[in-house]
């Protein structure tokens, strides 16, 4: 009789123990709780599955698809930025210094150059309004840049941008322009 007092139920058998999934702390459920697999259980995993697989589709191209509307529309802006704002170079040679801004208009295009090359760029004159156009519509290239600087409505400043990494050519092209 001493001897039982000293003794101790295995855990999960007193009169406090829990069935079921959570019987004791790290246990594994008791085979009267656990759910059974069967035909059942198996369809409703793969019903799953392909419902994971559809919602992972759906996702990768809706990303997939507003990356390239993304894309697309950047270029397109790109480009348009771009080609409209060429002032010809026929027109451009055919401006003369003193020209009212109104008539000098009516040959400028809709856009202004958003990039004209600065490590070439001539100081702008005191007090004047200087805009910029590009030479050449080609894309993604460095082109020649017109500056043209207005003050009190008319043109007083005319230059030619080069490109970046000027070469002879570009010089002669520069000299004709300028004619």
């Amino acid at each position: 009789p001493a001897d039982t007092a000293t003794r101790r139920a295995p855990a999960g058998t007193g009169a406090g123990a829990r069935r079921g999934p959570r019987a004791a702390s790290g246990s594994a459920p008791d085979s009267a709780t656990a759910p059974e697999a069967g035909p059942g259980a198996a369809r409703e995993f793969a019903h799953a599955r392909r419902a994971t697989r559809r919602g992972l589709v759906r996702s990768v191209t809706v990303a997939g698809t507003a990356g390239v509307v993304v894309l697309a529309g950047t270029f397109a802006w790109y480009a348009y930025t771009r080609t409209h704002a060429v002032l010809d170079p026929a027109d451009y040679t055919a401006l003369r210094i003193g020209e009212p801004y109104g008539k000098v208009e009516r040959v400028l295009p809709e856009l202004e150059a958003s990039d004209p090359p600065s490590e070439s760029m001539p100081s702008e004159p005191a007090g004047a309004d200087c805009r910029y156009y590009r030479a050449s519509d080609e894309l993604f290239v460095s082109v020649d840049h017109f500056r043209l600087c207005f003050r009190s409505g008319r043109l007083i400043s005319k230059a030619v941008i080069p490109r970046a990494g000027v070469s002879q050519v570009v010089e002669q092209e520069r000299r004709e322009w300028v004619r």
